[in-house]
């Protein structure tokens, strides 16, 4: 089977089996399919797995807040990085919190 539409059919699996070493996968949403993962893969990389919150209706209220011009989502951006330092990205995030609040991933650099 191609591995390109067996990530596609398992995204949670693709993603596992392209962290490197140490990385993390994020699952964003909700679905009542069952999401098969092969633990190996994910032991073998010491990864690890971190799930998004429920929203409780904050995601509508958030949009009406910005049509408005009452928020200002660029003061939240700590910076932009380009694909390649993804990893490097997520480091960050993770060991300096109080700097880093969210960094940006730029995937059109190479284009």
């Amino acid at each position: 089977m191609h591995t390109l539409w067996k990530a596609w059919f398992n995204p949670i699996r693709g993603c596992i089996q392209s962290i490197k070493g140490g990385g993390t996968v994020c699952t964003l949403g909700l679905s009542d399919e069952a999401a098969p993962i092969v633990f190996k893969e994910l032991i073998w990389k010491e990864g690890k797995i971190v799930t998004s919150r429920v929203s409780h209706g904050e995601f509508a209220e958030a949009i009406d807040q910005l049509a408005k011009g009452n928020l200002n989502p660029d003061a939240l951006i700590s910076g932009i990085m380009p694909v390649e330092e993804i990893q490097k990205a997520f480091e960050l995030l993770e060991s300096n919190p109080e700097k880093y609040l969210k960094i940006l991933i730029d995937f059109t650099a190479n284009l």
